[in-house]
């Protein structure tokens, strides 16, 4: 299988930044980082930075609207060691709250500042003029730079005739599957599904380089969008600072928006196209409801910024426990504006929304068996099961074998990594769980105690003696 695509990292995998060292040069101080991919052993990097540059960095992330702690300009004494290791621990602290969240460790500013991806709009400018070179048709009039969050991934406004549309290029990812020749057969097919709540794309197209497709533009924006009450052309930190007022939809539209997703996934499930992006970003309302857009996309192998909350999970496990993960946080978005679920509080997170949407939340995070519900059991659950919703005409979907070979081996390739990457993330929870009981007071007492307790006997074997 030919690829020439420059990068193929997952830039979700959670990261370790350690600011291990720092020298003087003639004109300014540098900072010695030591960055660490935790669920691949032995891949870490060092990088040299100085606070001119982490200031920059702040700048460009600081629109999200989070407090990272960024330690402020010094004009005197910045020089001065004792002031050099006191501004280090601050910029520790700062690296530690990007860390936090994949939206912040793997958007664009911040792969290039770590180095952990290392193409730059200018790569994906020229692989996407090389690939249009031969689509007169079309018309490139603005690149739209900074309104997503994935690195590796490009927007442009362009023109057909007085139509303007979406153009978005997307290079490949780690879990991709098949030569060029079988995506583009597998883009075509996607584009023929006639599902009432898939926005198919106008175009699209496979390359050596990664997948580019066309699209509509929606004026009002995607779900996310109106949730925020932003425009669709602001850059992604702007749209969606965390401290902003959310819109509130009417319990019914939340509950028609969700039943028209279930639909979705369930033919997606049943085809095996493992489309995890299913996100508020990309789903749009028009007039026949909600349709999930920029499906095209999924044959990148891309990983959904989902997937570092889904290593916490062991329920998950095949690809339909993969689409109701993404449901379950979809919903969760819908209701509160957080783009992921707060594992690490289930109880309080679940506790804050409307009663009646309690129990299915609690089935997806917090479920009593070892086991998550189908697609099935969500949409004939009491929130949905009255819901009524416009269905696929098609009865049968005939799958060519070139196609379903590039979805099973898409599918296969997704969860092997995820399943290979959970139990590393397993041994390192473990492994810190350890670390910290051994660190503990309770523990350095009884180890002391054990000390005491072995000298005691030493001894009285020396004195039998």
């Amino acid at each position: 299988m030919q690829n020439s695509t420059p990068v193929t990292v997952d830039v979700t995998h959670p990261i370790k930044c350690t600011l291990i060292d720092w020298k003087r040069l003639p004109d300014h101080v540098e900072y010695v980082i030591e960055v660490n991919n935790q669920l691949e052993i032995g891949k870490s990097w060092r990088i040299h930075r100085r606070y001119a540059e982490f200031r920059k960095l702040n700048s460009q992330i600081e629109k999200f609207g989070a407090d990272l702690g960024f330690p402020p300009k010094k004009f005197i004494g910045n020089a001065k060691e004792v002031f050099i290791k006191q501004r280090m621990l601050a910029l520790q602290e700062f690296l530690d709250a990007i860390c936090l969240h994949p939206f912040l460790y793997a958007c664009p500013v911040v792969v290039n500042f770590l180095e952990s991806f290392t193409e730059t709009y200018t790569g994906l400018h020229e692989w996407i003029l090389l690939s249009f070179r031969d689509k007169r048709q079309w018309i490139i009039e603005q690149q739209r730079k900074h309104c997503g969050w994935r690195p590796g991934k490009i927007h442009y406004e362009i023109r057909c005739g007085s139509s303007k549309l979406m153009l978005s290029g997307v290079r490949y990812g780690p879990d991709r599957f098949g030569p060029v020749a079988s995506l583009n057969n597998a883009l075509e097919f996607l584009r023929t599904l006639q599902c009432p709540h898939l926005n198919e794309s106008i175009t699209s197209w496979a390359t050596d380089g990664g997948i580019i497709y066309i699209r509509p533009i929606f004026k009002k924006g995607t779900v996310r969008d109106r949730l925020y009450k932003s425009s669709w052309k602001d850059d992604f930190f702007t749209k969606y600072r965390i401290d902003s007022s959310i819109f509130s939809f009417e319990m019914y539209d939340i509950r028609l928006i969700c039943r028209q997703l279930l639909e979705t996934l369930t033919l997606l499930n049943a085809i095996s196209v493992p489309y995890l992006d299913a996100h508020a970003g990309n789903v749009v309302i028009t007039e026949c409801g909600c349709e999930l857009i920029d499906l095209d996309q999924v044959l990148t192998g891309q990983p959904s910024f989902r997937r570092p909350s889904m290593l916490y999970f062991q329920t998950i496990n095949t690809l339909e426990d993969m689409f109701v993960f993404i449901f379950g946080e979809f919903l969760f978005e819908l209701l509160t504006g957080f783009f992921t679920f707060p594992v690490h509080s289930a109880n309080e997170a679940i506790a804050i929304v409307p009663l009646m949407f309690q129990p299915l939340l609690k089935s997806i995070f917090l479920p009593e068996v070892r086991s998550l519900p189908r697609l099935q059991d969500l949409i004939n659950s009491s929130l949905f099961v009255d819901v009524s919703i416009a269905k696929m005409k098609q009865r049968e979907i005939r799958i060519p074998g070139d196609i379903k070979e590039v979805f099973d081996g898409l599918c296969n390739n997704m969860l092997e990594r995820y399943k290979r990457d959970r139990r590393q993330f397993n041994n390192i929870k473990k492994q810190r769980k350890f670390e910290q009981l051994l660190n503990s007071e309770a523990e350095k007492l009884r180890r002391k105690e054990i000390i005491k307790e072995q000298l005691k006997l030493r001894t009285v074997g020396e004195e039998n003696c």
